[in-house]
């Protein structure tokens, strides 16, 4: 790996990480507040991340920047994560209506955030259309196994199907990159004041998102059970480190296993919280842990990332 290379997640990193430092700082002040973050946090998730995704994909063939082995492998990823928490969930003989929650904290990551702001800001165009593919297999994976989980170690739940695939079906980053695609496929004419009105409003996005989540660690403690931290290194250590390597051995290249790194070793998403404590599981613990992933994950991102690339 070349110099340009090997510094491109400094590079990259150092911008969003100042605006998750200044989101903190203007929590700290006073000058943002919960009720900011929480209607912020709402915006990206409702408007300003479909509305980036579906803009993107106008005009852009998935197929023409990405092979179709690294969503598949990304996919396998994420199901290999899930079985090796499964596994050591039952090693470290955790309670049963506990598994649940340890399961999720090691394989669900702020991938539509996090990671898409990094690719995004790498990679540019391509960065969301490729990270947005990659978002949108994570917006289905991680609810249908979040909830098989808990289904299986909650004996007064049951996976309801219906449910499961209407909140799927209703998930807005889905919506926004299948309304781009099925757009781009039926031909259909986008005035190009429609296309630079919805560009401006996709770009204030990941600004507001990433300032929601600097807003959002200034609260926080970052104390956490043994379990807790555990799930917490399988998600942003042993996960994009060890998958990362079999990319690498599987023949992708440098440029396909800096993606795979950027999006396996995403910190816990904050989705999490909600679901743990639908769920009836501990939500401190599970804010705590997404909280202290955040910063963790992100030292991960910067310090190991370079150094494992330039090996690779």
């Amino acid at each position: 790996m070349d110099a340009s290379a090997f510094t491109a997640i400094l590079d990259v990193s150092a911008p969003v990480l100042l605006l998750i430092a200044v989101g903190t700082f203007l929590r700290k002040r006073r000058i943002i507040d919960d009720s900011f973050i929480s209607s912020g946090s709402r915006f990206v998730f409702m408007v300003g991340m479909p509305t980036l995704l579906f803009f993107s994909m106008l005009g852009a063939s998935p197929g023409d920047v990405m092979s179709w082995q690294l969503p598949v492998y990304f996919f396998v990823g994420i199901m290999v994560t899930f079985g090796f928490a499964w596994w050591a969930s039952g090693r470290i003989h955790l309670p049963e209506n506990e598994r649940g929650h340890f399961i999720q904290m090691a394989f669900r990551g702020n991938t539509g955030v996090f990671s898409l702001a990094l690719v995004v800001n790498m990679f540019g165009d391509e960065g969301v259309v490729i990270g947005g593919v990659l978002a949108s297999i994570t917006s289905v994976t991680f609810n249908v196994l979040a909830e098989t989980a808990f289904a299986r170690f909650q004996d007064d739940r049951k996976l309801d199907i219906k449910v499961l695939l209407k909140t799927i079906a209703t998930n807005p980053m889905i919506v926004g990159v299948a309304a781009g695609i099925l757009v781009n496929l039926i031909g259909l004419p986008v005035p190009s004041q429609v296309v630079s009105a919805g560009k401006y409003l996709g770009g204030v996005t990941l600004p507001l998102a990433l300032l929601c989540i600097g807003g959002s660690l200034a609260t926080s403690r970052f104390s956490m059970s043994k379990q807790t931290t555990f799930a917490m290194g399988i998600k942003v250590f042993i996960s994009p480190i060890v998958l990362t390597i079999g990319a690498s051995l599987l023949g992708f290249s440098q440029h396909e296993q800096l993606y795979l790194f950027l999006f396996f070793g995403a910190p816990i998403a904050a989705s999490a919280y909600v679901v743990s404590v639908a769920h009836g599981s501990n939500g401190k613990e599970t804010a705590n842990a997404i909280a202290t992933s955040t910063l963790i994950g992100s030292a991960v991102l910067v310090l190991i990332g370079p150094p494992l690339l330039s090996i690779l």
